[in-house]
């Protein structure tokens, strides 16, 4: 969630890494248990700190399994960093590898939190165009344009839609999936047909 940067105070250092390790403890507790039946204070008693500490960095359980999208989007930035000089197909299909494997192993009860309240939350602005997925993802998009292998007459915003849309449902599936397949693989695989059906 926080990266810890070189102006932070030692006192705001610790404040992240207090956040971070409630947010460890509540995502371990949902997995576990299930959303519902996990309590502020399971996650207060399993991280070690005071309820009061909870409110301190979150204002619901909710808005814990919601900080989930600022902890994805260091991992997206990462992922990107280190394929951002491949070519298009195989710079896509390995920042969605990269990312997925690190996804996965939150585990399936904090994303299936994250499904089942994404409809509650109005507040919310799960997409928007300052998210760091949607940043990454344009960019390759736009490799894919500047390689020519994509329709410069087709919107960025509507490629990145697109992939968008098949990342969401494959997270979906994913959470009910029984055959325990890796989140990574299923990514990937959906990620890659689906970019090979954008290049003309």
């Amino acid at each position: 969630m926080e990266r810890a940067h070189p102006t932070q105070t030692k006192r705001q250092r610790q404040a992240a890494a207090t956040k971070r390790k409630i947010y460890n403890a509540g995502v371990k507790a949902i997995n576990e248990k299930g959303y519902d039946a996990v309590s502020v204070e399971d996650i207060t008693t399993a991280a070690h700190v005071a309820k009061g500490s909870f409110y301190t960095h979150f204002k619901s359980k909710e808005d814990l399994v919601f900080s989930t999208l600022a902890y994805s989007d260091e991992i997206y930035q990462q992922a990107y960093d280190q394929v951002q000089e491949l070519a298009f197909l195989p710079q896509v299909t390995q920042f969605v590898r990269l990312t997925y494997m690190e996804y996965e192993k939150r585990g399936k009860g904090i994303i299936r939190a994250m499904v089942s309240n994404y409809f509650s939350q109005s507040g919310w602005d799960f997409y928007g165009k300052d998210r760091i997925l949607l940043q990454c993802l344009a960019h390759i998009i736009g490799k894919g344009k500047a390689d020519g292998l994509l329709d410069p007459e087709i919107p960025t915003d509507a490629y990145v839609e697109t992939l968008l849309s098949s990342m969401v449902g494959v997270e979906v599936l994913w959470c009910f999936d029984q055959q325990d397949q890796s989140l990574a693989d299923m990514m990937e695989r959906t990620v890659r047909t689906v970019a090979r059906g954008m290049i003309r």
